[in-house]
C-alpha cells in the first residue's frame, strides 16, 4: 500500500463522522480519559488532548455505555498529522468501559511517541491526541 496515512484518513473522514459544533467547548460526544487524565479540547479543533505523557500500559476510559467500543491508535506527528507508513492498534472493549493501552489485538507494545486515538461507541466517535513517555 503506497498511502496507508491516506487510507486512514479518508476511512476515518467516510466511516467515523465527527459530529461535533465549533462553538463547543469539546469536539468529543462522550468524557475520554487516559492514564488517569481526562483529555480537553479547545474549541475549533478537530481533536481533545492529553496533556501530560502517559504510560504505555495506561488506563483507558470511555464515559460511554455501549455493548463494544473500538479503539484505534495511530502514530503521528506532534501537530496529529499521520506518521509516514504509521499501522493503527486495535483495541477492543466489549462490555467495559475501561482498557489498557496495553491490550492491543496484536499485542505490540506501543513505543514511545505521539498518537491519535478514535474511539467508537454507540454510533459516535470521539479523536484523542496523546503522548506516551
Amino acid at each position: 500500500m503506497k498511502h496507508p496515512a491516506l487510507l486512514l484518513a479518508t476511512f476515518l473522514a467516510i466511516a467515523f463522522p465527527l459530529h461535533c459544533n465549533a462553538q463547543s467547548t469539546t469536539p468529543l460526544p462522550f468524557p475520554v480519559s487516559l492514564g488517569g487524565i481526562v483529555s480537553t479540547a479547545e474549541a475549533g479543533k478537530p481533536f481533545a488532548a492529553v496533556d501530560k505523557p502517559v504510560a504505555a500500559d495506561a488506563e483507558i476510559s470511555v464515559g460511554v455505555q455501549a455493548d463494544m467500543v473500538i479503539i484505534n491508535v495511530t502514530k503521528t506527528g506532534p501537530d496529529g498529522s499521520p506518521a509516514p507508513g504509521s499501522q493503527p492498534a486495535i483495541i477492543i472493549l466489549q462490555h467495559s468501559q475501561t482498557g489498557s493501552l496495553a491490550k492491543t489485538m496484536d499485542k505490540q507494545k506501543l513505543a514511545p511517541g505521539n498518537y491519535l486515538m478514535s474511539i467508537s461507541a454507540a454510533a459516535q466517535t470521539a479523536l484523542v491526541h496523546f503522548t506516551i513517555k
